[in-house]
């Protein structure tokens, strides 16, 4: 078993590579090892969408908020979007880890826990009685 985490890949720039180790660090020595090649290919692009995320907010801090349009009207630079999904897009990423918590509890988000409530309501159901309302 290796004492130190993996280098993080070729290509990464500061974030990537920053958020690489984050992850790493926050795994013991025998987590890294136990990386499925999923998780290692869904954390090798959310360290490029970290890269890409710090990209776009140079760009939109260069250029601004609003910039002028073809026909010289002001309008949303469109970095602001592309900002924006990028960000969602690395969250997203992040989530599809669902590393355990310090206690080794899976963690739990808007969508397991929607699911977790479902699953109540449907054996309420079942049981005759009438499911809590959350």
């Amino acid at each position: 078993m290796p004492e130190k985490p993996p280098k993080p890949p070729s290509g990464l720039h500061a974030a990537g590579k920053r958020l690489w180790v984050e992850v790493h660090e926050d795994l013991d020595a025998a987590g890294w090892d136990e990386l499925t090649n999923r998780e290692r290919a869904v954390l090798r692009a959310a360290c490029g969408q970290a890269d890409l995320v710090v990209d776009l907010e140079k760009a939109l801090k260069a250029e601004g908020v609003i910039v002028q349009g073809a026909a010289g009207q002001k309008r949303l630079n469109a970095t602001t979007t592309e900002l924006r999904q990028s960000r969602i897009a690395l969250a997203r990423l992040l989530g599809e880890l669902a590393f355990p918590d310090a206690e080794g509890e899976p963690p739990v988000n808007s969508a397991s826990e929607r699911g977790r409530k479902a699953a109540q309501a449907r054996w309420q159901r079942r049981r005759g009685g009438h499911a809590a309302a959350a």
